[in-house]
């Protein structure tokens, strides 16, 4: 699922599209908790602050879950019970039929905080499956892995990096914050940190449908911010061929998304560029890419370049 909106800082404010904000609980009303990193590299600071309407309690055991069923009446309603009967808490979810009439799949973000450790959930499931098989005959297997989201809160997004330096911002109350008229307002500690930031400055906000955490990351004010789609084959090498194209133009990817339309044969490409050191004017960035790819081997062709106002 593509998950990401452009917009600007308000003031002490950041506006969240219901498109963006429906799909990770980040609506009016809703308690957000959030914590702020800022990452250096090469003499240049960014920032990013998280935002979740889970917090990082040390109580919670958020866990993944992924249960694979027979596509047949009654299918959820054994693996809920199941859950129910051991006071798992469903949170996040989405069911999917993968193969209508035969199997699908529900994938789902659980607290087992009130049960206890997710291999003993894991091996209940198992011992259930044989001594009364009735029960779950509609049910096939459990997945489970532990949810990361609290490492978002504790270690960034550059775990693991050797070159980029990751520092915390630390809060005094870790209070959440009420999300009004579709805003996060930023708490005091974020705005102090942000001394350097001016208001109207651009801003990247990408959900993470996983963990069910919102990325605001703070761009260089003069980004010039444009989106392309394409068309391209399914195949090794092609979305090589788009973005090298332009980067060597000066066109840097922010963003990217793919989606396959034909297995093997094509699919769309989402991208969106900063063009604010790019060698071309958009139209001409264009025209240029649609010179080279209709050179390339299989169907190249751009279905969309223009810009993105903020």
């Amino acid at each position: 699922m593509r998950l990401w909106q452009f917009g600007r800082l308000q003031g002490k404010k950041i506006k969240i599209d219901k498109e963006l904000g429906d799909p990770l609980g980040l609506v009016n009303g809703s308690q957000v908790f959030s914590t702020m990193f800022r990452y250096d590299y090469g003499g240049a600071s960014s920032y990013e602050i998280v935002l979740s309407t889970f917090g990082p309690e040390n109580y919670r055991q958020l866990c993944q879950l992924t249960i694979h069923m027979i596509d047949r009446p009654g299918a959820c309603a054994q693996a809920s019970k199941f859950l129910a009967d051991r006071n798992v808490d469903i949170l996040n979810s989405v069911s999917l039929s993968t193969i209508p009439g035969v199997a699908m799949t529900w994938r789902m973000l659980a607290d087992l905080s009130y049960y206890g450790e997710p291999e003993e959930l894991r091996s209940e499931f198992e011992a259930q499956k044989k001594q009364r098989p009735s029960s779950l005959d509609k049910v096939d297997t459990l997945e489970m892995s532990v949810s990361r989201i609290s490492d978002r809160y504790s270690k960034g997004a550059a775990v693991g990096s050797k070159v980029v330096k990751t520092k915390q911002v630390k809060r005094k109350q870790k209070a959440p914050t009420v999300i009004q008229n579709d805003e996060f307002e930023l708490p005091a500690e974020f705005l102090a940190e942000l001394k350097d930031v001016k208001d109207g400055q651009p801003l990247m906000l990408v959900g993470d449908h996983d963990s069910y955490v919102l990325s605001v990351t703070v761009m260089d004010p003069a980004a010039k911010l444009a989106s392309a789609s394409f068309v391209i084959p399914d195949k090794p090498g092609a979305i090589n061929r788009v973005v090298d194209m332009l980067a060597k133009h000066g066109a840097n990817v922010v963003s990217l998304y793919t989606e396959v339309l034909v297995y093997y044969e094509s699919m769309t490409l989402d991208i969106v560029v900063d063009v604010s050191k790019c060698d071309l004017p958009l139209p001409d960035l264009r025209t240029a890419l649609e010179g080279v790819l209709s050179q390339q081997k299989g169907r190249y062709w751009v279905e969309s370049m223009e810009p993105i106002g903020l």
